[in-house]
C-alpha cells in the first residue's frame, strides 16, 4: 500500500482515493493529460500533479470484462464459521465516540489538496472553504452544524435506508500489469470526515494495542520498520532457519464482516455504533451506470479500513510463535526455525480461513539457510 510520507496511517485509503485521478486513459492525447496536470496545480495539489504526470497506470474502460473483474473483487456475503450472517447480535456495549468542533475542523484540514468528492460530489475543499477564516461567523455556524452531524453519525443514527449510499463509494478500475484490474474507491466526503474524526481520537491507543507485531496502524513509519526488521533478520539468518513472507488474496474485500464487527466490539466498543452502521448491511459501489454491492470486507475508501482489518486479524497475529512475527496490514513476515514457521503457517491457514482470508501461495516468498 502506498501513502504520503506526511500522511498518518489512517489516511492510506485517502491516498488511494486520489489515485483515481492518477490513472491515464490509454487514449488520452498529450494535451488532455497536460490539462489535468494543470488542474491539479491550480488546486494546490503539487504531489498529485507530479504523480499524474509520471504515472504509467491506465484506466480500464466501463466494459463487461471490467465490470466482471470488479464483481469478482467484491464477493457476496458468506457465512463465517461459528457465526450468523445476521450482524444484529453484535450490539454496542460502550458509549460512542463524540468529538468537538476543533477536532472536526482539524479533520477537515487534514484532507490532502485535490481530494476527490465521492458519489455526492461534495469535495473536502468545499468544506475547507466554508469553514475557513474568510467565512467569518457563517463558517463557525457551519462548523457547529457539521460537528452535530459528525456526532450523530458516530452514534450510529444514520437511517437504514440511507446507509448503503452514505457508506457507499464511486469505483474506478485501473489496469494492472498482470492483466487484472485494481479497484479504486472514493467514499462520500462526509463519511470520510466522520471516520477521520474517529480515527484521530483512537489512533494512539490502537497503535499501542496492535504493536509490536502489527505495524500497519497508529505506528509512525510502520512500513519502514517492518521492512527493516525483516532485512535485519534475513541478514543474520541462522542455518536451519528461514524467513517466510505471507500474502493474502484480495484480503480487504474478503474479510468476514461478522468477524470484524465482533473484533470491534471486543477491542474498541466505542467505535461499534459507527462500524455497525457502515458494515451491518451491504453498501453500494457506483461504477458508471452499474451498482456493485460491497457485502464483505472493509471498504477501500474508508479511512478506518486499515484499523478494522488489523483488529480482525489481531488475535491470529498474537497467537504466532515465530521469532520474527511482523505484519504490516495484510503483509506478514515470519522468521525462525523450520518447526516454528511451519507451525505458524498452519495456524495462519486455519484461522485466516475462519476470517474469510486465503493465502496467495503464488506470491509467498521463502528465504532459508541450510545447515
Amino acid at each position: 500500500m502506498l501513502r504520503e510520507e506526511s500522511d498518518p496511517p489512517d489516511s492510506i485509503p485517502e491516498e488511494r482515493s486520489h489515485r483515481q485521478h492518477r490513472g491515464q486513459d490509454p487514449q488520452d492525447p498529450p494535451q488532455n493529460l497536460a490539462a489535468r496536470v494543470a488542474a491539479k496545480l491550480e488546486e494546490g495539489d503539487i504531489k498529485g500533479a507530479i504523480r499524474l504526470a509520471s504515472s504509467e497506470d491506465t484506466i480500464a474502460g466501463p466494459n463487461p470484462g471490467t465490470l466482471s473483474a470488479l464483481k469478482e473483487k467484491h464477493p457476496p456475503p458468506k457465512s463465517s464459521p461459528g457465526s450468523s450472517r445476521d450482524p444484529s447480535p453484535v450490539v454496542s456495549i460502550a458509549p460512542p465516540i463524540q468529538v468537538s468542533s476543533e477536532e472536526v475542523a482539524k479533520a477537515i484540514c487534514s484532507f490532502p489538496c485535490g481530494s476527490a468528492g465521492g458519489p455526492g460530489g461534495l469535495r473536502p475543499q468545499h468544506l475547507k472553504d466554508v469553514i475557513g477564516v474568510s467565512a467569518g461567523e457563517g463558517g463557525r455556524v457551519v462548523l457547529q452544524s457539521l460537528t452535530i452531524f459528525v456526532n450523530f453519525v458516530l452514534a450510529g443514527y444514520v437511517a437504514p435506508l440511507a446507509q448503503p449510499y452514505f457508506f457507499g463509494a464511486t469505483l474506478t478500475a485501473l489496469n494492472k500489469k498482470d492483466g487484472g484490474v485494481r479497484p479504486i474507491a472514493v467514499g462520500c466526503t462526509l463519511r470520510r470526515l466522520v471516520a477521520k474524526c474517529a480515527g484521530t481520537r483512537i489512533m494512539r491507543a490502537m497503535g499501542a494495542h496492535l504493536a509490536p507485531h502489527q505495524l500497519g496502524y497508529g505506528v509512525p513509519m510502520g512500513a519502514e520498520a517492518a521492512v527493516h526488521a525483516a532485512r535485519i533478520f534475513l541478514h543474520h539468518l541462522q542455518p536451519g532457519h528461514l524467513l517466510l513472507k505471507l500474502d493474502f488474496k484480495n484480503a480487504f474485500n474478503c474479510l468476514h464482516r461478522q468477524k470484524m464487527l465482533i473484533a470491534v466490539r471486543n477491542q474498541v466498543p466505542e467505535l461499534l455504533p459507527l462500524v455497525l452502521s457502515a458494515y451491518g448491511a451491504p453498501s453500494c459501489l457506483l461504477f458508471g451506470q452499474e451498482i456493485i454491492q460491497s457485502a464483505e470486507g472493509v471498504q477501500q475508501g474508508d479511512p478506518l479500513g486499515p484499523l478494522l482489518f488489523c483488529l480482525t486479524i489481531h488475535n491470529m497475529v498474537e497467537q504466532l510463535r515465530s521469532q520474527l512475527n511482523v505484519f504490516y496490514l495484510d503483509d506478514g513476515n515470519l522468521g525462525g526455525s523450520l518447526e516454528e514457521v511451519l507451525h505458524d503457517l498452519r495456524s495462519v491457514e486455519r484461522i485466516a480461513g475462519e476470517l474469510g482470508l486465503q493465502l496467495n501461495l503464488g506470491k509467498q516468498k521463502l528465504s532459508a539457510v541450510t545447515p
